[in-house]
């Protein structure tokens, strides 16, 4: 998704995929997409604040899993997120265009989101 975010339309991004721990392992991987115009752009539809971009596919070697860790009210969680603490080279450039994406993207109202996310951090994804 990052690849396909229009930066020049797209004011803020709420993201996230994660897995709930429960009796027995971990949930289904769960996807959640919300993209917030700048004040001047009008969409009715998040696709719209899609635009081409390019995945890069990086090398395996150095990266480790997140761990999991708690999530008040959700309890204890896990994010596919990789991190490398080193710079690394692409292996492969991948063009990509927005009728790649294949999960929904909603559309927000970035300055109600700040004010909610300051009021109460673990309230994600702080929308209606």
């Amino acid at each position: 998704m990052y690849a396909l975010r229009d930066r020049r339309r797209v004011r803020l991004i709420l993201n996230a995929a994660l897995q709930v721990e429960q009796a027995g392992g971990w949930s289904d991987l769960r996807y959640f997409l919300s993209l917030a115009p700048q004040p001047e752009v009008t969409v009715m539809v998040g696709e719209d604040l899609l635009a081409p971009g390019v995945v890069y596919v990086l090398p395996p070697d150095g990266f480790d899993l997140t761990p999991p860790y708690d999530w008040p009210g959700l309890g204890r969680v896990r994010e596919p997120h990789l991190l490398c603490p080193h710079p690394v080279r692409p292996v492969l450039a991948a063009p990509v265009t927005p009728t790649d994406f294949p999960l929904p993207v909603r559309l927000h109202d970035a300055d109600t989101v700040d004010a909610r996310c300051a009021a109460d951090p673990w309230w994600f994804p702080w929308l209606d």
